[in-house]
């Protein structure tokens, strides 16, 4: 049988057939893969390709005190950049900027010979340093507007507010806590690149986009945190201490209307101070608060009934041993009552009541009242103390923390816990943030007063406000923190510091304390001072207690808590207090207090802000009430008058239309 020959050609045409086809449909899913399935990654990249993207400052929001004062502004400057295939003569250009900016001209000569598009000679420049360069007409020298922070009260409130870096990233305080809502979109400049990845042009200036920025008003009060700053400035340096802090809060709402430590800052120049400048104390650092604690004392065993006012406790004439550790009193006392315990604040006596109590129900009390926990007021690097579970206690720990000794706490610890005391013994959540606005300074967001729990009935609450009161008595450690026309509670502290190197306490170095409230009958404020190792004398009654006085002083008329024995008369067509009638001087304890016989010209303050009418006043021994923003435009009494210490100078300031 004959085999049948191949036909070979009809198999390479349909081999050939095949390839094709195939070769084909290869060819359309591989369009069909670029151009539907990948388009919009291949989009993406063809853009990273062709066009370069520069990040420029976005705006952010404004921070405002509670009355609306601007604390924190983004305001528009030059930066400049260069493009330097465009820069004709490199030379020149580098000697001319080198010397406007005091620069490396190293590092300016390579950015101008990187023949990109697009490279930053200095950014955020003031306008003295733009007119410099812009008057040298280099080429291939442009400038952008880019948003920087700015802070107008410059070194006020800047532990609450903190600063910003050069990306107008937030690094401290507020800024950083709310930086997400503090930024508003950010803005970027567009350049082309040709196929090697080289700049071609500069496509437009800055592309806009919608501004969402939210600005935050503060519950800080200017004024009061000017004051609040201004005396622990003073007593700090007066008294040689390493630092301090002072908190100034609202005890019925919670409200934190000032807050400092020092050393201050100024935001506006942060990188010159050292890191541990920008630390805020108040809400940072731990101390043991010494006799401040026996605040806490009082209301727990008035709250469990275990001791009375009138109880009393034999003082072991200022020794007293426990276990292995003896109690000392800076003054041998027999019997004490327990008010007499508190007026003097003996150690051995809170020691004794304590004992009474028992370390567990002490020890829920302190926790009731918050020690051991973060207060939650919203602003970064909180501590929460040391204050150890009654487990752990040694035997002596019960006797100690009654006079604040083996437990650690913060200044906001101190002074919310104060406040449940004051306020009729509910604990309230500190906060710093009244409210948010968008940025059409429409509110979003606002922040209500919240109580925690309660923590001791009122009546209690009334009985350690009462024996908190005698403190300030004559006789009692409180008495220099009386201020002149009001009468006031509160309990001082002196504690030695820890020796961290050689274990135990040191024997010269101390926290010296003021824990108050005013005015006595209905509270509008606590006021927390520590200082810091003070130099010469310790005593917080000594170093802090006049430091409470004098800001209570200047701040309870800014309040409209008026001395007593003032008497005013209004103008009724002008609510601003046009001329003081009649003074008489109040009686505390037998003594007269207010106007003294010393006498002081009245400054003419007209025309003059607000902080530099304060600062020209200040140390007059006048108490000044404030009214309005702005420029002074009346002042009571008028410049030049003759007028005792202890008057009420009236300061109307007015914004300019």
């Amino acid at each position: 049988m004959k085999k049948r020959s191949i036909n070979w050609y009809k198999v390479r045409v349909i081999l050939i057939s095949f390839f094709i086809f195939s070769s084909f449909v290869l060819i359309v899913g591989r369009m069909f893969q670029l151009q539907v399935l990948k388009k919009e990654q291949l989009y993406k990249l063809a853009a990273r390709q062709q066009m370069s993207q520069i990040p420029l400052v976005p705006k952010r929001g404004t921070i405002y005190d509670r009355n609306m004062n601007e604390l924190a502004v983004s305001i528009e400057v030059d930066s400049i950049y260069a493009e330097s295939k465009k820069v004709v003569d490199v030379e020149r250009a580098v000697l001319e900027i080198s010397t406007v900016f005091q620069s490396d001209a190293k590092e300016l000569r390579e950015k101008l010979k990187s023949q990109k598009s697009f490279e930053w000679i200095q950014r955020k420049v003031s306008p003295k340093e733009a007119e410099a360069v812009k008057s040298l007409r280099l080429s291939g020298i442009h400038f952008l507007r880019e948003n920087k922070r700015f802070y107008p009260q410059s070194h006020l409130a800047a532990h609450v507010i903190g600063f910003v870096g050069l990306d107008s990233k937030g690094l401290e305080g507020i800024e950083f806590q709310y930086d997400v809502l503090l930024n508003g979109s950010q803005n970027v400049l567009t350049t082309e690149k040709d196929a090697m990845g080289r700049g071609i042009m500069t496509a437009g200036g800055p592309r806009e986009k919608d501004e969402q920025y939210r600005n935050i008003i503060l519950t800080i009060d200017k004024q009061v945190q000017h004051v609040a700053e201004t005396e622990l400035s003073h007593a700090v340096q007066k008294t040689g201490a390493k630092g301090g802090m002072v908190i100034v809060m609202d005890p019925m709402t919670g409200k934190i209307l000032a807050l400092t430590s020092y050393p201050l800052f100024n935001p506006n120049q942060f990188i010159q101070y050292r890191p541990k400048s920008w630390r805020n104390r108040a809400i940072s650092d731990v101390f043991e608060p010494g006799s401040m604690f026996k605040a806490f004392l009082a209301a727990a065993v008035f709250e469990e009934k275990i001791v009375r006012p009138n109880d009393s406790f034999y003082c072991e004439n200022g020794s007293y041993t426990v276990y292995d550790r003896t109690i000392r009193d800076t003054s041998k006392h027999g019997y004490l009552t327990f008010q007499q315990v508190i007026k003097v604040s003996s150690n051995i006596g809170a020691a004794k009541a304590a004992e009474k109590m028992g370390k567990d129900r002490f020890y829920r009390y302190l926790c009731n009242f918050g020690f051991g926990e973060k207060t939650g007021i919203g602003l970064p690097g909180e501590a929460k103390g040391i204050f150890q579970h009654p487990r752990y206690w040694a035997p002596v720990t019960l006797n100690t923390i009654a006079f604040g000794q083996g437990v650690a706490v913060t200044g906001i610890q101190m002074a919310t816990a104060f406040s449940a005391i004051v306020n009729g013994g509910t604990l309230m959540k500190p906060h710093v943030i009244g409210k948010i606005t968008n940025e059409k300074e429409v509110e979003i967001q606002s922040f209500k007063p919240e109580p925690v729990r309660r923590v001791i009935s009122e009546e209690t609450s009334r009985a350690v406000m009462a024996l908190l009161r005698g403190t300030t008595e004559k006789g009692g450690t409180g008495e220099q923190a009386v201020p002149q026309g009001y009468e006031v509670g509160g309990k001082t502290g002196t504690a030695q510091k820890a020796d961290s190197i050689l274990g135990g306490y040191s024997e010269d170095k101390f926290m010296s304390g003021f824990l108050g409230f005013a005015p006595a009958e209905e509270p509008k404020m606590v006021v927390l001072v520590v200082i810091d190792e003070p130099q010469g004398s310790t005593y917080g009654g000594v170093v802090a207690a006049p430091v409470f006085r004098t800001i209570v002083e200047k701040v309870l008329p800014y309040l409209s808590v008026l001395p007593k024995g003032t008497m005013i008369v209004k103008n009724e067509s002008d609510p601003f207090i046009k001329r003081e009638v009649a003074w008489t001087s109040p009686v505390i304890d037998g003594v007269k207090v207010g106007k003294g016989t010393e006498q002081v010209v009245m400054p003419d303050l007209a025309g003059l802000s607000m902080r530099s009418a304060l600062s020209r006043i200040e140390g007059k021994g006048l108490i000044i009430k404030v009214s309005g923003n702005g420029r002074l435009v009346e002042q009571v009494p008028r410049a030049g008058s003759v007028i005792d210490k202890g008057e009420i100078c009236y300061l109307k300031f007015e914004s300019p239309s």
